[in-house]
């Protein structure tokens, strides 16, 4: 109801009204979600599938949670924007500069700058492990190139989370724990790295491998990453069975190799290096560091070779079928989100956009 253009296909123009040809029982709840501000409820005397379809229809979210945004201003009674602090002005463009790219140039430039720092970090993490590059001046200059890394992504974690409507959704949001998990290890051994010394350092500098993390970051700029993760989230089900199957057939293969190889002193020396011989049959790598020599240990691993193509095929055909069911379905959001972006200008300008703008009466909305 927000994107003008989807509505206006349903104005008969010579009644002057929007008919609806939907479940007339669930349309007091779906009025009631832009009344309220966001609040879902299934009315008694509708099924819950069929009221699921009726907001599918209206293009109202309910199978995820809404995207943080700040609160609209609101509106009074003449239609005019009511007043609003100098703070929330300042902290609805601040969020709208971070959270949207494409909102201005500067939106652009400053994400295209948070991508490129990224980077930086990540080759800084690459060539300090160099150990032709293992000298004492090049090892300072990666670290005053890391400091500044970590400190644009300090300052870039504390004003989102300073601006955010929600700490704790915030801090729940994967993206924000990943942001965190990037800058974290530089804290920690800046704070701590001084009071430690000789090998319990050394165990220490493990956590330096979550600098790694910063590439994760990434995928806060790209919508077809956060699409990917939320398709493989909706797969949990399909994935965890997968995983379980998995675990069987190398349990089952692994036990009847090594009693099939174990005399032959070809590596099956327990049923867990024969485990390890069934992961890397199962994901066809084949390192050939062991192999069966018997008549009898060859059929086995030809029948597992045989079973591991099928167990491969089996999760690609449901990822890509509700990846093209996410994908069709985020363009549709992509299209409404575009049109709410430009009522919300419209509203911050101080618009009330009227449904006829010749001044004649409201059309009527029947469902």
């Amino acid at each position: 109801m927000g994107n003008r253009a989807l509505f206006n296909r349903y104005f008969n123009p010579t009644k002057n009204e929007y008919f609806l040809d939907r479940n007339q029982m669930s349309f007091p709840a779906i009025l009631y979600y832009y009344q309220s501000g966001g609040v879902i409820y299934v009315p008694n005397s509708v099924p819950r599938e069929i009221h699921m379809e009726e907001l599918d229809f209206f293009k109202i979210q309910w199978r995820q949670p809404q995207p943080q945004a700040l609160p609209l201003p609101k509106l009074s009674a003449d239609g005019t924007v009511e007043p609003r602090s100098r703070y929330q002005a300042v902290r609805w463009r601040v969020w709208e500069f971070l959270e949207s790219p494409d909102s201005s140039i500067y939106s652009r430039i400053w994400a295209l700058l948070d991508v490129a720092i990224i980077l930086i970090s990540i080759l800084t993490v690459i060539l300090e492990s160099m150990p032709e590059l293992d000298s004492e001046d090049n090892q300072r200059a990666f670290s005053v190139v890391d400091t500044i890394c970590v400190a644009f992504f300090t300052f870039d974690f504390l004003i989102r989370l300073f601006i955010c409507p929600s700490f704790c959704d915030f801090l729940r949001t994967p993206l924000n724990i990943l942001d965190f998990l990037a800058i974290m290890p530089f804290y920690l051994e800046l704070a701590v790295g001084q009071l430690i010394q000789g090998s319990a350092l050394t165990t220490f500098k493990v956590l330096r491998i979550f600098r790694i993390m910063r590439v994760m970051k990434l995928i806060r700029h790209s919508k077809r990453l956060i699409l990917m993760g939320r398709v493989i989230q909706d797969c949990l089900s399909e994935l965890t069975l997968l995983l379980i199957i998995w675990l069987m057939g190398v349990l089952t293969f692994g036990t009847v190799m090594y009693y099939i190889e174990s005399e032959r002193n070809n590596g099956f020396d327990s049923i867990l290096h024969a485990c390890w011989w069934a992961v890397v049959s199962i994901s066809t790598v084949g390192y050939g560091d062991m192999y069966p020599s018997t008549a009898l240990g060859k059929v086995v691993g030809a029948c597992l070779l045989f079973i591991s193509m099928v167990y491969l095929a089996l999760p690609m055909t449901v990822i890509v079928s509700k990846f093209n069911k996410a994908f069709e379905k985020f363009k549709e959001d992509e299209v409404t989100t575009e049109q709410q972006k430009e009522n919300h200008k419209d509203i911050l300008r101080g618009k009330h956009h009227q449904l006829n703008n010749n001044g004649a009466h409201s059309p009527e909305v029947r469902a």
